[in-house]
Formats: structure tokens, sequence, C-alpha cells
């Protein structure tokens, strides 16, 4: 028996596991259910024939490390995939779900197709046991043919706060040829992303604060600042008539745009109305990039995610706010460096500043950007995978829009890494009904056994 017909022949077992898993809560915000799921992450590791499995404290929630080796032999030479993945899950409001998100159920989808319905079905869960159903399938049929190496974190819906650590206090035991990924969805057209790399993101949170209570807009209105309008005025010097981020020096290190890396813009399927059509909009922003990919993947962006201040209520209230609240994301690209980029941000803050306001800029949260040359030769062992476990030609992008952790891997451990999304387009991650397709699930099993063959039987490592 083949590893293919294994997975077909023990498909509805693998669900099954699945659910058990997704049943689990394990909300690393809130720790609802951590310890439990740690416990059941172990069981299906050791079930699924990996060889050791190591619980990680960390001053968050704990890692898990697992080694599946070839032959079982820890000292074999063959190639290691580190695989990377997190067991926690974002907080779910149940109200809003069709069924209740710890409730795990398959019914259809809007396409017709058959998904699994839960917490975590897409993010991540479901994608990073995938990795285990193909580890088992290859240990029962013709054998493991590379090691693998599986480090599952607890925080990474709270941004990964302790995974550098973690990875940097264990690289010896982490060290491996490739670090792969499993998150995400596939494009919307149904063919698989190859990602080289993924954007970082520094996140700040600005508050000005004026008088010490609000005012009367008409008793005091003209002299007393409002802290409203001194941060509107900063945040608009922040960007010129082009949409360009006019913050000194913040384009400094943003990597060039090689030929190679047209040649693979030119070749990615996008359809502009398509998108304007689904998100009910005129047009694209201005801003640095010659077109939508451009943007989206190879400039850093600066974002007002929120502004709070005054009031918002029905009706009037004629106030001079207090206080003024705004909290902004910078999406970043290789090779800006999340810290350089927080103190330009602060420092343009803090010249602009009118001084009647009191202003303070803090860091919330930051994540470097990574990405692995689209020549690297890694790629093409991939390609082959993934064409092969989805049976269609994948598409190969430079970089994520959003963010992941790999530049931990990359940074601490000087390996490639590479992330190839197993879940549908429409996965509602981090929403009501979060969902994974049959078929993807299938699909992403496949690839990886595909991938740990080639890689066995790649030149390259």
């Amino acid at each position: 028996m083949s590893a293919t017909e294994y997975v077909e022949s023990k498909f509805d077992g693998f669900i099954n596991d699945l659910f058990d898993l997704l049943a689990q809560p394990s909300i690393s915000a809130t720790s609802e259910g951590i310890s439990e799921c740690i416990d059941l992450v172990g069981q299906l590791c050791r079930d699924y024939g990996f060889d050791t499995v190591e619980i990680i404290e960390t001053p968050g929630q704990p890692s898990v490390i697992a080694h599946a080796y070839v032959g079982g032999d820890p000292d074999n030479e063959a190639p290691t995939s580190l695989i990377y993945g997190h067991y926690d899950v974002q907080p779910v409001a149940p109200q809003e779900w069709t069924t209740p998100p710890f409730s795990p159920t398959i019914r259809e989808g809007p396409d017709g197709d058959k998904r699994i319905y839960a917490r975590g079905a897409g993010d991540n869960k479901g994608q990073w046991f995938a990795h285990l159903c193909a580890v088992l399938a290859l240990r029962e049929t013709d054998g493991l043919p590379t090691n693998v190496t599986l480090l599952l974190e607890g925080e990474e819906e709270s941004g990964s706060p302790n995974l550098e650590h973690t990875v940097r206090e264990r690289s010896d035991e982490l060290m491996a040829d490739l670090t792969y990924v499993a998150d995400g969805p596939i494009d919307s057209s149904g063919r698989p992303h190859i990602l080289m790399g993924a954007r970082g993101m520094c996140y700040v949170e600005v508050n000005a604060r004026g008088a010490n209570r609000d005012l009367h807009s008409g008793n005091y209105g003209g002299p007393i600042p409002n802290p409203a309008w001194e941060l509107v005025r900063i945040f608009d010097s922040m960007k010129d008539e082009d949409g360009r981020i006019t913050i000194e020096g913040f384009y400094d290190d943003v990597r060039p745009i090689k030929e190679l890396d047209r040649d693979i813009l030119d070749a990615m399927p996008f359809d502009s109305d398509a998108v304007k059509t689904e998100l009910d909009v005129d047009g694209f922003a201005a801003g640095a990039g010659e077109n939508y990919l451009e943007k989206l993947l190879y400039f850093p962006t600066l974002n007002i995610a929120g502004f709070t201040s005054g009031y918002g209520g029905e009706g009037m209230k004629t106030i001079i706010p207090s206080k003024a609240q705004a909290k902004l994301d910078m999406r970043l690209v290789a090779d800006q460096d999340p810290n350089d980029v927080f103190e330009k941000f602060k420092n343009h803050v803090e010249s602009h500043a009118s001084k009647t306001v009191d202003l303070s800029v803090e860091k919330l949260g930051m994540m470097r950007p990574q990405r692995t040359p689209l020549d690297h030769p890694i790629r093409e062992p991939i390609l082959a995978a993934v064409a092969t476990g989805w049976s269609t030609d994948p598409i190969l992008k430079p970089t994520l829009g959003g963010s992941l952790p790999t530049a931990v891997f990359a940074d601490q451990l000087d390996i490639p890494c590479v992330t190839v999304p197993y879940a549908n387009s429409d996965e509602n991650n981090h929403s009501p009904d979060e969902n994974l397709s049959l078929a993807c699930f299938r699909n992403g099993i496949l690839t990886t056994t595909e991938l740990l063959r080639r890689l066995a039987e790649s030149e390259i490592v």
C-alpha cells in the first residue's frame, strides 16, 4: 500500500482525531483549555509516529517539540524538516456561530463542498495536524524518508512573545534543512500558494491628553487644545499627497525589487475589478508601489487601526474631549527592523507635537519580516510537491501580505523558510464559523508526504 492509499483508507479516522483536537479549547489570550490541549497534543504526536515529545515551559503558554526520526534513529544522516504550527486559537463569540465553536461538525460549505466547522479548524490545528497524518502514513507504508521536527507554540494568536527565546535556547535540536509552515488560506481561484516570506509588523499606540476633563466646546472652544485634532494633525504629516510615508528614513531599508521578482509578479493572477466589486470600493489607495501587488508584497504600510476620542453616541454632545487614543500597525518588508521603525515613528511624533497636549507613544507588539530568495534551490522540490498534492500548479509568491513569525527561524537557525497554506480561501479564520474544507485537508496531507519524499531525494541538502 502506498502512502496515498493509506491516507484514503484512514481518512475518516484522521477526521475523528482532528475532531477531538478541535473540541478542546486552547485560547492563549485567556489560557482556557491550554493545559488539557497540551496533553492531547502530546498524545497525538506519539500516536502518529513521533519518537519523542517534550513540553517546553515558557513565561507564557508552553510549546511542544516532537521528533520523528528516520528508522527511529536520532543519529541518522537524512535531511530534517522543521515544521512550525500553533495549537492556540482565537477567542470566540459563541452566539454568532451557526454551531458551537468547540463542537466540530461537518456540513456543506458555500460551494457545496464538505467542510469542518470549528474554532481552530483552519487556524491552525487542522493545518499542522495534516503533517502528523503524513508522518503516520509514511511510517506505515514506505517508511519516513526524512527526519521531522515539529514545533508547536501556544501564543501565536497573542503575538508569539516567547517563540524567539524558545528557538534560540533549543537551536541545536531545532536545526534543520528547511522550516516549513502550513498556515493561512489558498488563493480564491482554488490554486495553492507557495509563500517565500512574510511581512513583519510594528504595532503602536499613541495617547494624547489635553484638559483634565471633557469641556464645553462653547465655553472653552478656541483657547483649549483638542487632543483629537493633535493626533489628526500629526498623522496627516506622516503621508504626502501621493500616499508615500514621510517618516524620515522609513523606506531606507526596503529591499529593492529585482528582475526575477517582477517576473513572478507578472505571473500572479489578479483581477482588480473583482477585488473592487467584492470590497465595494471604487479604487485603490495611493502610495509606494506601481500596482496592487507591489504595494501588498514589496512595500511597507502605515495603517490607522483604531481611533477613539470624545463622543460617538446618538445625537449631539458638544465637547472638547480630554483624551484621544489611536492604534496603528505598520506592515514591514525585508529588510526593515521593527525596533528601528518604531524609533523613527516615535521621533516623528515628537518632532511634530505642538507641546500643548501630553503625548505618549508605546510599542505593543512587533514581528520581523522574512523573505527567502525566490531563486533559492529549495523552491523546486516544494513546487513539485505542492503541484502533486493539489493536482494543479501552485502560485509562487515572494511573501505573505500578513505576518508570521518565520523570521525567528531564518534569524536564529539561518535556514530557508517557506509557507504553504492548506486552508480554503474562505476559512473565516479569526471569525465565526471558521472552517476547513475536507478536500484542502486531504490535499495538505498528500502535499506533506510528497514534500518529505522529495526533500530526501533532493541534492540541495
